[in-house]
């Protein structure tokens, strides 16, 4: 048993679109050469599929992530945004208390984080373009 990923962009329109999860990390990680000029200046969803596999074929999904990609005039994903995202990303791990802090004050700074990531860079699906891509996935 092993994993496969499946990446998908999805339009405005719910056109959903397979992107080889090669090519969607080097997108993500801004290689040189790799640029979509069909999304200069714009944000756009994707999901990111994780399948349990027995014998190269899907058996069961693992886990669905869905987010927004923003990309910069051209074509490659704005720098600002990963960056903003890593830093909230990171900002949701739990603070440790430290020796000598009050006991009765809470930190919440991790919750906040989380919120503010869910708001800004997640997405939830439709019950129907779920389904489209859950069956895609099984293709």
């Amino acid at each position: 048993m092993g994993f496969g990923f499946r990446i998908y962009f999805i339009d405005e329109d719910d056109k959903i679109t397979r992107i080889p999860l090669a090519r969607f990390e080097r997108i993500r990680d801004r290689a040189p050469k790799e640029s979509l000029s069909e999304y200069k200046n714009s944000r756009i969803r994707y999901a990111e599929v994780i399948l349990e596999l027995e014998n190269k074929k899907p058996i069961s999904i693992a886990r669905i992530v869905y987010g927004y990609l923003q990309f910069d005039s051209e074509g490659k994903v704005d720098k600002e945004y990963l960056n903003t995202e890593v830093r909230v990303a990171i900002s949701m791990m739990p603070s440790i208390s430290l020796p000598g802090e009050p006991e009765n004050v809470i930190n919440a700074n991790d919750r906040f984080a989380q919120k503010r990531f869910k708001d800004e860079f997640t997405w939830t699906p439709s019950f129907e373009l779920e389904q489209k891509i859950i069956k895609k996935s099984f293709e």
